[in-house]
């Protein structure tokens, strides 16, 4: 673990809790009176909390992805699982607002987001089993079929009950006021993710390298990656049904991690959560208006994002999809 990762997370928290729409001053942190008690404990401290779970959970999910697959490209939302996952969560409120069919699956919605997550991303892999490439573009495909589909239920939403969450929320996510029973889902989640991870790191080096090589020790490749693939859908579906489609930390944080360790899972998980967590909350800062102005999250973490993807493509991957 790099320790140095650990002050930057410390930073980018202490930064999360004095900068938003309202900027606290910093002598009211500690014992915040009036109004600021409220916007601390009842609003900013859960929502950075979760923010920084979040992140972790997005990175992690990203690096063990990619290892898996076998694919430097893959994270939630090119994977589709973020994309399924919001499409799930509104479609339970669709089907209940205009009275049709299965309307009663309201009742279930996690259990419905997580159900069209896991397809979005088994979707993405059968398409992509010729390569990277092809596993990217049927990423983006899959991932523009439910987002279109979202965009059409959250357009007739709309038109009936203009109080839901728009139509960006959804597509380019928004970490803002989160409650509490939420946080503590996403705690318990997020760590039995990370720290499963953790005890299974050699067992994600095995598979990443050989599935010959995973079976001499043992494991079954095909059912281990079922295994993640699930666990990563629930995990995501949870959180885009609370932010909406949060974007590109999954590619970003791990390949700066490969960068400054030696890139096995034992390294790659508890770096790329530290980092993850960090990326988000400074993302998140820029988000709620640091700037004088509100901009989606995934605007910011596609933005940065875009040059790893390039010199990824560019300098990393020749055109049979292997690495130089």
């Amino acid at each position: 673990m790099k320790l140095y990762l650990i002050p930057l997370l410390i930073i980018s928290i202490f930064l999360s809790l004095v900068f938003g729409e309202v900027v606290i001053p910093l002598n009211y942190l500690i014992n915040p009176p009036g109004v600021y008690r409220i916007i601390v404990f009842d609003i900013r401290i859960p929502t950075v909390i979760s923010t920084a779970l979040i992140g972790a959970t997005l990175a992690v999910s990203g690096a063990i992805l990619q290892s898996l697959l076998r694919n430097p490209l893959l994270d939630p939302y090119i994977s589709g699982t973020s994309s399924g996952g919001a499409f799930g969560a509104v479609l339970s409120y669709f089907l209940l607002a205009f009275n049709l069919p299965f309307s009663q699956i309201i009742y279930i919605s996690p259990l419905v987001a997580f159900l069209f997550a896991l397809l979005a991303t088994l979707l993405t892999i059968s398409i992509g089993r010729r390569g990277i490439t092809s596993m990217v573009v049927g990423g983006v495909v899959i991932s523009y079929i439910f987002s279109s589909l979202l965009t059409i239920m959250i357009t007739l939403l709309e038109t009936r009950f203009p109080q839901i969450p728009p139509l960006t929320f959804w597509l380019l996510g928004e970490i803002t006021i989160t409650n509490w029973s939420f946080v503590l889902l996403l705690i318990i989640l997020s760590s039995l993710m990370i720290y499963f991870a953790l005890i299974n790191s050699r067992k994600i080096d095995l598979v990443s390298i050989s599935d010959e090589m995973s079976y001499s020790k043992g494991i079954n490749p095909n059912l281990f990656r079922m295994l993640w693939i699930t666990i990563i859908s629930i995990v995501v579906s949870l959180i885009v049904s609370e932010t909406g489609i949060i974007g590109f930390i999954g590619i970003i944080v791990p390949h700066i991690v490969r960068k400054i360790s030696s890139g096995s899972s034992s390294d790659l998980i508890p770096n790329s959560s530290l980092l993850g967590s960090s990326v988000m909350l400074l993302s998140n800062i820029v988000s709620n208006g640091v700037f004088g102005f509100k901009i989606p999250v995934t605007v910011i973490t596609s933005l940065l994002a875009s040059p790893i993807i390039i010199l990824i493509l560019v300098r990393g991957f020749d055109a049979e999809g292997g690495q130089r």
